[in-house]
Parts: C-alpha cells; structure tokens; sequence
C-alpha cells in the first residue's frame, strides 16, 4: 500500500472524513465459515483533499487483489440491461447530431465486463472492443462474441489498442473512475485513443446524491474517488481534454453522464455543464464543514439501523438482507451487523449463492429461499435497484413483508 496524496492534484493535506476501520474487501466472499480464520481485512480511511476538494479513500490496494477476479456482472439486473439499450441509442444520437450519422462508430469501453452495453453497440452496427481486468468475465465476453483485453487500461494499453485498430470515434468509460487510482493515466489513455471530431462518456456516481441520499455505503476499497463533475472537470483540463455536456441518469443511486472531447475541437459546453457545476458549489460538497456534517449523519443512521434490527430482533421477527452487493458489505461491516441481526441475504448471483460475506459472515442463498421462508423483513442492501426488486417480489408483499431501506434514515417502502 502507497503512501497518500491526492489522485488529482497529489497534494498529501487532507481531512479525515470517515474511519472505517479494518474491514474485509467488499467482493472477497469466503467458502465457509472455516475460512474466517484466514480472511485478511484493511484499514478504510475516507477523506477529503485540503487543496482541490476531490474525495476519495486513502488506501490504495493492489489492483489484481480487487479486480482480477470479480464476481459483478453488469447482465444480471434487468433494469441495467434495459439502461445499456437506452445508453446506446442516447451516444449514437449524440453522435449523429455531430455530423457523423451513417458511418460506422469505432467503440471502446473500459471495463467493459461481460460485454453487456457492448453488445447493443454492436446490434447497431458498431465496431467495438472491450477492455477489463477480470480475466473470469473478460473470458466469458470473449467466449460470446465480445472482443475483450483482459487488462487493466492506461496509456499501455491504449497504445497497444491504437496498434490494432486506430483512433475510437466514441470512448466509454462507466463507472470505472471511481475505481482507478492512476487516474492521470486513464484520462491520458483516453486522450490517445480519442479522434479529434471523438468524444468520452463517462459516467460516475454523483458525490452530490451520495452527499444528499447519504450513500455512504459507496466507499469500500475498489471505489478509490467519489467524483463531482468539478472533480471531472479539473481532472480532463489536466489532458486537454473538455467537459462540453452532462446529463444525470438514475444509474446507481444517482449519476453523472459526463461528454468530453479534445479541447482543440473547440465545442461550446452546454448550459448544464455551468448549471451542475453552481449546484454542486452552492450545496456545500465542495467544503471541508460540509462533510464534518455529513459524518455525523452517518453516526446517527448506524444507531437508527442498530436500533430497528435489535428491535425486530426482540420482537422475534425474521430479518433477511437483499443484494449482496459490494455496497450492503459495506453498510453491513460499517453496522457491524451479522447473522443474529440479519439472518441471510438473497441475492442472484451464482458467484455469491452458497458463500459467506467477507467480514460478517452472513449466509448468501439464492431468492428462491427467501421466497420459501416466513420472512417478516427484507433489508434492501441492494437500495438503488428497490422498484425492481418491490415489482419482483411482489408475491412477498402481498404475504405482508415488509421492505426496509436504509438511507438516508433506516424507512419502510
């Protein structure tokens, strides 16, 4: 582990936002309860850089510990897949209104994962190629027509990407940023890669929702930086390369879709670029009081938590988790709850079902269990996919379960 300075700006002042302690990697599931023994756990630091105001954890862990093999797979939700349907059409329309309708776009996305929003690039005629450092996942995307790198991307790798196949009319990068500590290399990669008459689209959850919503649950050791769209913009500047429109897609939480080209293209930002950038200023997440203020909410949604879970637990009730998520180990470590408070966790993922979670040690089952049970409560770790999984559980709450989401205060659906 390096030492600290700022991803941005590499300034070492900094405040202590949040100590998580040592806690279990997020994705790091154990086989049984026989390997708890042996699991490794890492000090969490967040905290806030003094000199540009970027956020962002301080420990920065060997990539190949958190990446290399990863059990997300961006096809599992249905509403993800439908976002990656109505992503595509949104860049290419982008991309028509420049002038360039009818030629064939050249796409490259970074960490592309099993090639879920690639595959609708090319179900539109596009020539695509992914880049991820899951070798598990890039296989799979390989092995379904998804032509894939398995590594890790910076300016290597997009030097080797130019060697095979030129510039890139359209370069996407979606929710990679927050997971990158050589952030000067990815931005310098994409600046490489891009056409001049090209644009990046890069999406990023929104530090003013996690600001707002209290999304703390988004920090755990693979998120590194939690982005504004200033953030974004001071970054790019750095590489000559222009933020010229953002949009706020519901994606995670609550997102930035961020377009940025060469400078030397000479587009004129849009009006919501001016427009985002005074909201984020005027909420107060650029200032160091303001999330002073927003550690002591976390404090207080722990006890509240605390307190409904042993609650429900006196009252003899049947709590089980939803969504094994890398955002619920998070909350759960955070909590510092385990299997007397949550009894299980339901959650779809073949990589997860029948495995412990890091850290606590909560049992992962499959739906269909949970289905099968006399559950009182479903805890919704998985929070930012809540509709989708009320209107798929429907039959449970009908039976009278109830739903509790966690944040920003602990409340039933």
């Amino acid at each position: 582990m390096r030492s600290y300075t700022c991803r941005i700006c590499d300034s070492a002042d900094h405040e202590l936002v949040l100590d998580f302690h040592d806690v279990a990697l997020a994705d790091a599931f154990l086989e049984s309860a026989d390997d708890a023994g042996t699991e490794q756990r890492y000090a969490l630091t967040l905290v806030l850089c003094r000199n540009c105001l970027h956020l962002q954890i301080k420990e920065v862990l060997d990539p190949s510990l958190l990446f290399s093999h990863y059990v997300w797979e961006t096809g599992i939700p249905a509403s993800i897949k439908r976002y990656c349907a109505e992503f595509a059409d949104v860049v290419l329309r982008r991309r028509a209104d420049d002038g360039a309708e009818g030629s064939k776009a050249s796409v490259i996305e970074i960490a592309s994962n099993d090639g879920t929003l690639l595959r609708e690039f090319k179900t539109r005629g596009c020539d695509i190629l992914g880049v991820d450092p899951a070798r598990n996942i890039a296989e799979r995307a390989n092995a379904a027509g998804i032509p894939t790198l398995a590594d890790f991307f910076d300016e290597r790798i997009a030097r080797t990407a130019l060697a095979q196949r030129g510039q890139s009319d359209i370069c996407v990068a979606r929710n990679v940023v927050a997971h990158v500590a050589d952030l000067h290399g990815l931005v310098g990669g994409l600046a490489l890669l891009l056409k001049r008459s090209g644009f990046a689209v890069i999406e990023v959850p929104h530090l003013l929702t996690m600001y707002r919503e209290l999304q703390y649950d988004q920090v755990f050791h693979e998120h590194i930086g939690y982005h504004s769209l200033d953030s974004i913009v001071r970054l790019f500047a750095m590489h000559d390369l222009q933020v010229f429109d953002v949009e706020a897609p519901w994606v995670h939480g609550g997102s930035l879709r961020i377009f940025a080209g060469h400078a030397a293209a000479g587009r004129r930002p849009s009006g919501s670029v001016e427009r985002t950038l005074s909201e984020e200023q005027a909420a107060g997440i650029l200032d160091c009081d303001s999330w002073r203020r927003f550690a002591g909410r976390v404090e207080k949604q722990k006890r509240l938590l605390r307190a409904e879970l042993d609650s429900l637990r006196a009252a003899r009730k049947l709590v089980v988790g939803y969504g094994a998520s890398a955002k619920g180990q998070s909350m759960i470590q955070y909590c510092e709850l385990d299997e007397t408070l949550v009894r299980y966790i339901a959650d779809k993922s073949a990589m997860k079902i029948g495995k412990k979670t890091p850290g606590s040690h909560i049992p992962v089952v499959a739906p269909e269990q949970m289905r099968a049970d006399h559950v009182d409560v479903v805890l919704l770790f998985a929070w930012n996919f809540a509709e989708e999984i009320l209107e798929q559980e429907r039959d449970l709450r009908q039976r009278g379960v109830k739903f509790l989401h966690p944040i920003p205060e602990p409340h039933y659906l």
